[in-house]
């Protein structure tokens, strides 16, 4: 058994660093991804809502992928290894493959890139995510996980910087630009992870033997007495779907209704980046001070609101305003929800498995909700999309609200406290 270390229900302020720096490279060619591939895809597709159908294969592949290599992660980590080898061998492949999707000059080989893209970096997105998890006590999750949020907003502000010098000029040279981003800031990061102390460890060498597969893992979350991670889980279907969908149909919507060009209407989102790298940590804390799933709840209801100011905004200006108010939103969420899960899950041994969990729950709704939103665009216009967005937030928001009245009040103070 490992030597517990008193420091290590400590805030690990490098560990936070480094997950963070991790996040960033993951979520650089996923954000840009989000943000420009909808275009390529206009120069194939008139329709909306097979654009929409299409931007969700990745999630698609994520639910059988993310929690497939999650568990393989944990048991990898249960015999005394760690989870870098899988980031370090994936993100290069993925790299690869995402700098590969501009040089397509057929809707076949563009199709070809995507997939292959999609299917190399969803094999190591759970794994990442779950770092904060490893290598932070419960009790500092949230903040922890804050942090991570501030690793991928700033990938909002590089996508936008990129999409509004480069894209207009050199599109090959823009997804450049984000594939060597992943490199780097992945190894740096797994080399800085390195020679911090994992919490997780500590926690699992106290753990019973019994190993659990995934399917008894799974099974767990349905039929247990318990349903909060099951709640919390449809809630994260909702929520991630609806974000998503809002980002994939962004630029065309932009294109469309406001006539912006495609590097403007990409760089539209730079003032939310700012908005949630601003709103992070304070929503962490008023969520450890509160409830986490109320703040969650609150959230949703917020970029429901933003979707009705970007539908009457009539500029540029007015757009950029209601959607650093949805990002504040959306930060709310993101940041608390996978913190939730984590202080319920009922064996610390296997958060990788819960975290490829919910982000499987999560891409579950990343694969529907982009085609559907956009099947609402086809059945009446552009103009009226982020108003059928506004709808699906507040369908979240009530999903929230049955994970806030779910627990007992006993059980209710053990997740909002953990």
């Amino acid at each position: 058994m490992a030597p517990r270390n008193p420091e290590i229900n400590r805030f690990n302020k490098k560990a936070a660093f480094f997950v963070a720096l991790a996040l960033f490279a993951q979520e650089s060619v996923w954000n840009f991804y989000d943000a420009q591939v909808p275009a390529s895809l206009r120069q194939y597709i008139s329709s909306a809502a097979v654009i929409g159908l299409l931007m969700g294969v990745d999630n698609l592949l994520g639910i059988f992928v993310q929690p497939w290599m999650a568990h393989m992660s944990d048991q990898h980590k249960a015999k005394g290894g760690n989870r870098f080898r899988f980031l370090l061998i994936g993100a290069p492949v993925a790299a690869v493959l995402f700098a590969l999707i501009p040089w397509a000059i057929s809707f076949e080989m563009l199709l070809v890139s995507m997939i292959g893209f999609a299917f190399v970096a969803n094999g190591f997105k759970s794994i990442a995510e779950s770092l904060t998890a490893d290598y932070q006590a419960p009790n500092h999750r949230s903040k922890g996980n804050a942090v991570a949020r501030i690793g991928v907003a700033l990938t909002i502000l590089a996508s936008a910087a990129i999409s509004f010098i480069v894209v207009d000029k050199d599109l090959r040279l823009a997804f450049f630009i984000p594939a060597v981003l992943l490199v780097i800031g992945m190894y740096i990061a797994c080399k800085g992870l390195s020679s911090q102390e994992a919490h997780g460890a500590v926690e699992g060498a106290e753990e019973d033997t019994v190993q659990l597969n995934l399917k008894e893992l799974v099974l767990d979350v349905f039929t247990s007495p318990d349903k909060r991670r099951l709640l919390l889980l449809l809630a994260v279907f909702g929520a991630n779907g609806t974000w998503t969908a809002i980002r994939s149909q962004l630029t065309p919507y932009l294109m469309e209704v406001l006539e912006l060009s495609r590097g403007t209407a990409g760089s539209i989102g730079f003032p939310a980046g700012i908005a949630f790298l601003v709103a992070a940590i304070p929503v962490a804390v008023i969520a450890d001070r509160t409830s986490r799933a109320a703040v969650c709840m609150l959230g949703m209801i917020v970029v429901a609101l933003g979707c009705v100011a970007v539908f009457f905004a009539t500029s540029t200006v007015q757009v950029a305003t209601a959607m650093a108010l949805m990002a504040v939103g959306w930060a709310a969420f993101a940041i608390n929800a996978v913190a939730i899960l984590w202080s319920i899950v009922p064996n610390q041994k296997y958060l990788g498995t819960y975290t490829g969990l919910y982000w499987t729950a999560a891409a579950i709704g990343q694969t529907l909700m982009p085609a559907f939103l956009g099947l609402l665009v086809d059945l009446t216009a552009w103009r009226y999309m982020m108003l059928h967005a506004a709808v699906l937030s507040c369908l979240s928001a009530l999903l929230m609200l049955k994970v806030v009245r779910g627990p007992t009040p006993r059980r209710r103070e053990q997740v909002e406290g953990a």
